[in-house]
């Protein structure tokens, strides 16, 4: 048996740019490599991949360097890297510096390379240089007998998240056209594995910490093991930090008080792990002050950091119910049934606001 930990996405020296109320957790990817390497080192891995994006290029110095080498010299067996968007392949990358430990291989071109792992598994690795690579798959072929495992940093475009990127593109059909057993990929945080008829075909490990709000999916390594032709993929997950999306919802509150006893309550539960999102919704009385900088200062204490997005809807229902239009004529009517007393056209008048504002309305 021969046993791969694979591992992509890391961004080392990623200023986790969607984390904007607190600190920021610019050493969780460090440590989770530190726990990549011990896990490999726990299962006796024969070889550790990495899915490309190991460090952002652009803030990646001598330090990063010097704590990457560290790590995979610890592993000792060898560590394949096939470079990604963010960290490409170029003569002046740390990926190109002369005290790079013997145990690791770059894959330095947009071309396939192999290199035989054992007399019935070979891996063929893919690496990005500043331009853009195009298809990988489109052309290739791999042919060595037994298995053949794909390295790449690309985009599985069947599966691609919203508003990510693509970045040399395929699909699972061109990894079977191509003659590849399995492919190990990176570029997608959110991790899983996709299935064929004869086992697994593609897999993601996602981010082994979460970079940016809203990723699904794993978040972690995968401990790859194959046995004779079957492959087996396990997600191990390394992530110790979490970005969270909260939405509070506020309709009809009057008071900063109401406002700061709603966040708390949304906010129960979570710690200094956590780094939250908050998105403030609903229909608010007119008058009623929402500081999104004294919310976040005020709530915040617990949290690794807490974002506070304002959403709320302030509607003076005077100045509406003027409008010569339908909006007006209704919520003339609900305002004058509100102030003889009637509870339910209070809460009518909101709902009718927040739907003609396009809010979403709370059940």
């Amino acid at each position: 048996m021969l046993t791969i930990i694979h591992a992509a996405d890391l961004h080392l020296e990623t200023t986790f740019p969607d984390v904007g109320g607190g600190h920021n957790p610019p050493a969780a990817p460090a440590a989770a490599l530190v726990r990549i390497v011990d896990l490999a080192l726990e299962r006796r891995a024969d070889v550790l991949t990495i899915g490309g994006d190991l460090f952002e290029s652009e803030r990646a110095g001598p330090q990063t360097a010097r704590f990457l080498f560290e790590q995979f010299a610890r592993f000792g067996k060898p560590v394949f890297i096939a470079p990604g968007n963010h960290d490409p392949y170029a003569s002046r990358s740390l990926y190109a510096r002369d005290d790079i430990p013997a145990n690791i291989r770059v894959f330095g071109e947009p071309a396939w390379a192999a290199f035989p792992l054992a007399d019935d598994v070979t891996l063929y690795g893919f690496g990005h240089t500043p331009a853009e690579p195009g298809r990988p798959f489109a052309h290739a072929r791999f042919d060595r007998p037994g298995v053949r495992i794909a390295l790449v940093h690309g985009s599985d475009e069947d599966r691609c998240p919203p508003e990510k990127r693509a970045t040399a593109p395929y699909r699972t059909d061109e990894i079977a056209a191509a003659g590849a057993t399995f492919a190990l990929s990176g570029h997608y945080h959110g991790g899983y594995v996709v299935d064929a008829a004869d086992g697994p075909i593609l897999a993601y490990p996602g981010s082994p910490e979460p970079i940016k709000f809203g990723e699904r999916g794993n978040h972690g390594a995968l401990v790859v093991a194959i046995h004779g032709a079957r492959i087996t993929v396990e997600s191990v997950p390394t992530a110790r930090t979490r970005l969270i999306d909260v939405d509070v919802r506020l309709d009809g509150a009057t008071s900063e008080h109401a406002v700061i006893a709603a966040l708390e309550s949304a906010l129960d539960g979570y710690g200094s792990a956590d780094y939250v999102r908050a998105r403030l919704q609903g229909a608010v009385e007119h008058g009623t002050r929402i500081d999104t900088e004294t919310l976040a200062e005020r709530c915040s204490a617990p949290l690794g950091a807490l974002d506070i997005i304002d959403k709320t809807i302030v509607p003076d229902y005077t100045v509406l119910a003027r409008a010569p239009n339908v909006l007006g004529h209704v919520v003339g009517d609900l305002l004058a049934r509100t102030e003889a007393g009637d509870a339910d056209a209070g809460q009518a008048l909101r709902y009718v606001v927040a739907a003609f504002e396009g809010a979403e309305i709370a059940p």
